[in-house]
């Protein structure tokens, strides 16, 4: 993203104001596309999930559709909104935390591998952003979580590595998404379950 779209894409401000009126801007434009996938979405009864980055914060001419579900995987990018804004205005969120749930091959820019261990000992669904956890009140708004594997720098890793890295952080997540409370067992007492599982 960039701080002002309508500098670096003139083109697009002049469709916005075109499609929308002397007023709109790119955000409008950009949010009038996104509910029209909506709408396509909706024709086929499914039900539309946009990143979190996809929504633009400005109060603009043109406003994104109230059942569009926030995909909810960064607070770093230019604008970025807390989980808790998306929550009070009534969205439902699914949690793709890139502290906790993301596993980038390659671990560029500030992406590190997660590890069962942090997963089972810091994050529940409510940890959306960062590793705080938004108030209790929104549980019934946060649908789950979901584990993302980016191959950014494929050549980072082979099948068997990935399989092998992830293994222990699906563990960790599944057991929270289960049950998000204070584990009862101890992350040792976990691991010497789930190889004792297989």
């Amino acid at each position: 993203m960039v701080s002002d779209p309508s500098a670096s894409y003139p083109q697009l401000a002049a469709a916005a104001r075109n499609k929308y009126g002397a007023n709109a801007t790119v955000a409008d434009l950009t949010t009038g596309w996104l509910n029209g996938r909506a709408d396509n979405m909706r024709a086929h009864h499914r039900t539309m999930r946009a990143w979190n980055d996809g929504f633009y914060r400005s109060a603009g001419t043109v406003r994104p559709a109230k059942d569009i579900q926030v995909a909810y995987w960064t607070g770093k990018e230019i604008g970025a909104r807390q989980p808790a804004e998306y929550l009070s205005a009534g969205r439902k969120l699914i949690n793709y935390n890139d502290e906790y749930l993301y596993y980038v091959l390659g671990q560029p820019q500030t992406f590190v591998y997660p590890t069962g261990q942090r997963i089972y000992q810091q994050w529940t669904p409510r940890v959306v952003r960062g590793s705080t956890a938004v108030p209790a009140r929104y549980d019934a708004q946060i649908l789950g979580g979901v584990f993302a594997v980016w191959c950014d720098l494929a050549a980072s890793q082979t099948q068997d590595q990935v399989a092998a890295g992830i293994r222990m952080p699906l563990r960790a997540m599944t057991q929270k998404l289960w049950d998000p409370r204070t584990p009862t067992l101890s992350w040792t007492e976990f691991r010497a379950l789930a190889r004792q599982l297989g």
